[in-house]
């Protein structure tokens, strides 16, 4: 079953497909199997992994309460620094906060950048919001609104 592939095992049956009919197999299969995860059901997820209450989430990464749980049920789309925050809380892997990027349409980390390089130093480092903003601050760039 093409769900239960790891990404490598989908590259590599991808390497060996010799013909655009196996190819629109390939293509249907996939295309059955997707079940797109909203960003609401990545975070509600990764809240219950992680063990937190919605409102510990919400006082960690410095969001209000109101505007968390609409976040959370899906009535409002965060900007891309309050996904951020909501990861750095969670205590999230730089590929899981990709991830949470992607699904919130808010771009994703690029090293090259001089705030994101600090954001993936946060990350990587388990910083707090305070203390991501506190570093932020110390090299002028934007806090985490």
């Amino acid at each position: 079953m093409i769900t239960k592939k790891t990404t490598n095992e989908l590259l590599e049956i991808l390497s060996s497909i010799d013909s655009k009919a196996t190819l629109q197999t390939f293509s249907e299969e996939l295309r059955h199997s997707e079940k797109p995860l909203s960003f609401s059901q990545f975070l509600f997820k990764k809240i219950q992994e992680k063990g937190f209450t919605p409102g510990r989430l919400w006082e960690e990464a410095q969001i209000q309460r109101n505007y968390g749980y609409q976040i959370l049920n899906g009535t409002k789309a965060p900007g891309r620094d309050k996904v951020l925050a909501l990861c750095l809380s969670l205590n999230l892997s730089l590929e899981e906060t990709q991830r949470a990027l992607a699904l919130a349409n808010a771009g994703a980390l690029y090293p090259r950048r001089k705030r994101d390089s600090i954001l993936i130093f946060s990350l990587e480092k388990s910083l707090s919001v305070p203390d991501t903003n506190i570093l932020l601050f110390d090299f002028s760039e934007e806090l985490l609104s």
